[in-house]
């Protein structure tokens, strides 16, 4: 079987990784297939993998979305699942049948490569398993990241598989040039490659308000015509009125979160470059507030959360590429041809590197 799987921690970006890479070698007459072992459950339908959607349509596959996954993680997935049972089986059985209908296959790894190990369905055991080299995708935060990445590529080393090498993805602007100068060559010396580093682009790593929305819930006051403004940083309004322009002004495209009793805040924070206001506590807002959230166009919205449990559910927020994100999707691909060694990809892929 021609094909790579794909691991990385959530919110590396594996998803764009494999879209680009999918595109790329589409362009060279390849016929593309996805696949993805465990999914994860799309919050508001509670069944569907946006992933999944996002590859089966890009690439035009004509498996149902069943067909691309077998199995949904969660925190209780053992009361879900028979430890007496081959699970890998069905995950093999799957792939040998898409095996003869496409050239190569992308295989993407679920949130984190350990889960489901008590299973054998981690992404370490089944790239083992299928016999399939391995592309490890991470975002840097810290000096932590590069021991995270040397001590995956070794243990998967150890254990027989090949690993293609390793992209660094979604890399802030400041961490860039010690990812180059510093990361790089550290990995480099521990005999693993660096096939990418591709900085942080606003186009796909920035959420929506609709993506908000989703984790949120509650109820939409204002705005359903502007969910897809993209949302750069998180603001609590917890200071006086005074205070609150020059504050709020220091942040573009954000979210506001405040009290659904803080007219003042809201009103404020309407008057700067803001992408949505999010009530918390239930309160609903005064009626000057939707007024001029209508007339600003911004969306507003109203749960019951207090704040701090607000904030902490927007930080788990990550941005997921739609089928009819065609700027997001071609961003993606020109991440791949500007800043990964595309040959070395192809040719660990699938031997046609060079290849016109």
């Amino acid at each position: 079987m021609n094909g790579i799987f794909v691991v990385g921690r959530y919110g590396s970006g594996k998803t764009a990784i494999c879209l680009g890479l999918s595109l790329k070698l589409k362009e060279r007459g390849l016929k593309v297939g996805y696949f993805k072992p465990i999914g994860v459950a799309d919050p508001l339908t509670c069944r569907f993998d946006d992933d999944v959607l996002l590859m089966r349509s890009v690439l035009g596959m004509a498996e149902t979305h069943d067909d691309l996954t077998c199995y949904c993680i969660g925190p209780q997935y053992l009361s879900r699942y028979d430890m007496s049972e081959d699970h890998t089986k069905e995950v093999k059985a799957r792939l040998k049948e898409m095996s003869s209908e496409y050239d190569v296959l992308i295989i993407e790894g679920t949130t984190y490569p350990y889960v489901m190990a008590s299973l054998g369905l981690d992404a370490i055991s089944l790239s083992r398993d299928l016999g399939l080299p391995v592309l490890f995708v991470a975002q840097p935060a810290s000096d932590y990241s590069v021991d995270r990445v040397i001590l995956y590529d070794r243990y998967m080393s150890l254990s027989g598989i090949r690993v293609l090498g390793n992209i660094f993805n979604n890399v802030p602007r400041p961490l860039l040039d010690k990812v180059v100068g510093v990361y790089k060559p550290i990995i480099e010396k521990h005999g693993f490659k660096v096939l990418g580093i591709i900085p942080k682009s606003l186009e796909i790593s920035l959420p929506t308000v609709r993506e908000y929305y989703a984790i949120l819930g509650g109820e939409l006051l204002s705005g359903e015509d502007h969910m897809d403004r993209l949302v750069e940083d998180i603001v609590v309004g917890a200071m006086t009125q005074e205070s609150a322009i020059q504050y709020l002004r220091r942040s573009r495209n954000k979210a506001v979160v405040t009290g659904g009793d803080r007219a003042d805040l809201a009103l404020a924070a309407l008057e700067t470059d803001t992408s949505v206001i999010i009530l918390t506590g239930g309160l609903y807002p005064n009626v000057q507030v939707l007024a001029r959230a209508q007339e600003k166009k911004v969306p507003v919205i109203l749960v019951h959360y207090d704040t701090y449990t607000t904030v902490e559910k927007l930080h788990t927020v990550t941005r997921k590429i739609k089928p009819e994100d065609k700027a997001g999707i071609d961003q993606a691909k020109r991440n791949l041809e500007e800043h990964c060694d595309l040959e070395a990809l192809l040719e660990g892929v699938t031997g046609l590197g060079s290849k016109p």
